[in-house]
């Protein structure tokens, strides 16, 4: 997973989300395209070159989980699409890309404040980990977002997140799957400091509560977003000081920056010699314009892995990765 030069692609977009990135990009039929975006992501020509490893949603395993009440039916790769799909996702782990799957079930109400959410997904949690790990999971992903923590309801929720994120890893490792907790925060307003703070504290939060119920943190990773630390070390003067310096590594996401200023945040904390191992959690931001250039067509497959290509390349210097050459013409 920390492959040196090479990054994590999340590809466990949510079924309404992916349904209005398939209308933004112009594809009419999303659900028929949410099979072939995937097969042809995954489909991209050495994509080895940059990518350790890819996390996929649990139907995308042909494990048969139900989707979210009220969700759109989106057919999945390697189920509703047939041998096809389970034929590429073995090719993909057989090319040396680690195969996960995002464990959680979405969020939900905590109280009758509906700014309240917490991650859901611990019910048969177990259960559906074992039968991920049987058709290829070698990891499992877990996302939670907290607000500010500064009143007594985002305390509790913060709380609540991280005790179940400190659960869901536990759960992992007695089965035998490496977790990956994502750490996000919902505040959109404030200060940049305020922000940073916010961050600090889910982190901080989310380590306190697996050491409590004793998780193998070296055996755990924790994902979050790149910061800019101006003036300060990007690990000591930010954020990734509340982390531990055993944990087993760090997957930072772009967030809500652009590429390039992500690119530059993940670039300081790489050379600031962290105590733990880094890489990069990649999304939309590699994905969205791959999407945008295929929209779909037959006839544009080969530029929509160029655009996922050069994303790849773009984010993973920032790892220390090579530039890779043009992607090859038929």
């Amino acid at each position: 997973m920390f492959a040196s030069g090479k990054g994590i692609l999340a590809l466990d977009t949510a079924p309404d989300q992916l349904s209005r990135r398939f209308g933004t990009a112009g594809a009419t039929d999303a659900p028929a395209d949410a099979a072939a975006y995937r097969d042809m992501v995954l489909s991209t020509p050495d994509l080895t070159s940059t990518t350790s490893a890819v996390v996929l949603p649990a139907s995308a395993f042909g494990a048969a989980f139900g989707a979210a009440a009220g969700a759109p039916r989106l057919r999945a790769v390697g189920s509703d699409a047939g041998p096809r799909g389970r034929a590429l996702l073995d090719r993909v782990a057989a090319s040396g890309v680690l195969l996960g799957a995002r464990a959680d079930t979405g969020a939900e109400s905590l109280s009758c404040h509906h700014d309240e959410l917490v991650t859901s997904g611990l019910d048969g949690l177990s259960d559906r980990l074992r039968r991920l790990q049987a058709l290829g999971a070698g990891f499992a992903v877990w996302a939670m977002s907290s607000g500010s923590a500064i009143d007594y309801g985002a305390l509790r929720t913060l709380t609540v997140n991280s005790q179940a994120a400190a659960r869901f890893a536990y759960t992992c490792q007695t089965v035998g799957v490496v977790p990956v907790i994502r750490v996000g925060t919902r505040m959109r307003d404030g200060t940049p400091a305020q922000r940073s703070a916010a961050r600090a504290a889910a982190l901080l939060s989310v380590c306190g509560h697996l050491e409590d119920i004793e998780v193998d943190l070296p055996s755990v990773v924790l994902s979050t977003e790149a910061e800019c630390v101006h003036d300060a070390d990007p690990v000591t003067g930010g954020p990734l000081v509340a982390l531990p310096d055993r944990l087993g590594g760090v997957a930072l996401t772009a967030g809500d920056n652009a590429l390039s200023t992500a690119v530059a945040a993940v670039t300081a904390v790489c050379e600031a010699d962290p105590p733990w191992p880094v890489t990069f959690y990649l999304g939309r931001e590699v994905t969205r314009p791959a999407l945008l250039a295929w929209r779909g067509r037959t006839g544009s497959v080969r530029a929509g892995h160029q655009a996922l290509r050069d994303g790849l390349t773009t984010a993973c210097a920032a790892l220390g990765g090579q530039s890779l050459a043009a992607v090859p013409g038929p």
